[in-house]
């Protein structure tokens, strides 16, 4: 009995001492100790006590971290044996091993948005990230919704109805250098008697609560979410006068579209595959399918400098695993690289089946499978950026 008071006595003097360390620190050090900790357990220190909440929360922090966040990856999946069940959200983090890395998913991280009555029964598709923000949009049979969301602080914003409330809409989502200002924008045909109908342009600046009219676009943009890097998003469009397939611009400072420098690669339009585009090692990417079914990826090395565009990987048909099935509707998206040189790819079918993610080791020629049948995947960056931020804006809290 003596014993077991004698250690009651040390355990609480431990216990004692340890939170005496802790009140000690100084915020300082305490932000230092944060930032080296993954996001899940900074997370739960904010219920510590209101001190570290107000700490983490604090806009101090929230940039400090997000300049130090770990380049990770999103998965939106379905669950595709219940077709009425909405998507959910897993954060993928890159763990490295000895000289291997590998993808890493805790369900502590998952944000089932199946929980939120707005997100029931929608099918959605993920439209873009930036800063540990994705935007998300779903459809019905008449319109189209947009949302933006943080997972890591549990928040989401409807934003308002659009100009053109159609079904259709092609996206992209960034966040200006001059202003920091976060923006969405969304590209649509309007109905008309002309064919092909003509494309126009709006866009959403968040905090505004209005979508504001951009006029015509002259680039008929594939139905692919633009790829945001360095300020500006791309896409792939159709140039019908010389039936080649190009790349132009949206930059979010001046709002406005401008042709991009493409790899020299005409790909005409009786050939199998659209190319898509995607981010590899901070640099914008073109991935597309040759006649052998083989996977051709260029890298632009200099940003907007055409002679840069360089050969960076060949796979070969055999990776794949849609060769032999619906071939002609087979797309392959490239999502980024880990530290080895794998590189992570979807494959996918253009019939809104799902996609497979996959790793490609270009040193083997070999690709390794994951556990993630995917409606997108992409790259994430985890931030605690707060949408409460945005003046103008209802924001909710996923449940």
């Amino acid at each position: 009995m003596e014993n077991v008071r004698n250690l009651s006595i040390t355990k609480g003097s431990f216990l004692n001492n340890h939170n005496a360390s802790i009140q000690n620190l100084s915020d300082n050090h305490i932000i230092q100790i944060l930032l080296k900790l993954p996001v899940k357990s900074i997370v739960c220190c904010k219920c510590v006590c209101r001190d570290w909440l107000n700490l983490i929360t604090d806009s101090y922090f929230i940039k400090l971290h997000l300049s130090k966040s770990p380049e990770c990856f999103m998965v939106l999946d379905k669950d595709y044996e219940e077709p009425r069940t909405t998507s959910s959200l897993k954060l993928v983090e890159i763990h490295e091993e000895h000289e291997h890395n590998h993808l890493h998913h805790d369900p502590i991280t998952s944000l089932n948005l199946n929980l939120t009555p707005v997100f029931q029964n929608a099918r959605l598709s993920a439209e873009g990230s930036v800063n540990g923000l994705i935007c998300l949009s779903s459809s019905d049979s008449t319109i189209k919704k947009t949302y933006i969301c943080n997972p890591i602080t549990r928040e989401y914003m409807i934003l308002p109805k659009s100009i053109n409330d159609t079904r259709d809409g092609i996206y992209g989502f960034g966040v200006s250098l001059l202003t920091s200002e976060y923006k969405v924008i969304r590209v649509y045909r309007k109905p008309s008697m002309r064919r092909p109908c003509p494309l126009y342009a709006e866009i959403y600046t968040l905090g505004t609560g209005q979508w504001r009219c951009l006029g015509p676009v002259t680039y008929s943009v594939y139905d692919f979410s633009g790829t945001f890097l360095n300020y500006h998003v791309h896409w792939n469009f159709y140039d019908c006068e010389n039936r080649v397939e190009k790349i132009c611009t949206f930059d979010f400072d001046n709002e406005t579209f401008q042709l991009f420098p493409s790899p020299p690669v005409c790909l005409e339009r009786d050939n199998k595959f659209r190319g898509t585009l995607g981010v590899l090692k901070g640099c914008l990417c073109y991935a597309y399918y040759t006649r052998t079914l083989d996977v051709l990826i260029w890298v632009m090395k200099e940003y907007g400098i055409e002679n840069s565009w360089h050969k960076e990987v060949l796979i070969k048909q055999s990776i794949s695993p849609f060769i032999g099935r619906s071939s002609k509707q087979s797309i392959c998206f490239p999502i980024g690289c880990l530290k080895d040189g794998s590189i992570l790819l979807v494959y996918g079918l253009l019939e809104f089946g799902p996609g497979k993610l996959l790793v490609y080791h270009p040193d083997t020629n070999t690709k390794e499978e994951t556990e993630f049948i995917v409606v997108n995947a992409f790259n994430y960056r985890p931030s605690f950026v707060k949408l409460q931020n945005f003046e103008s804006e209802s924001v909710h809290k996923f449940l």
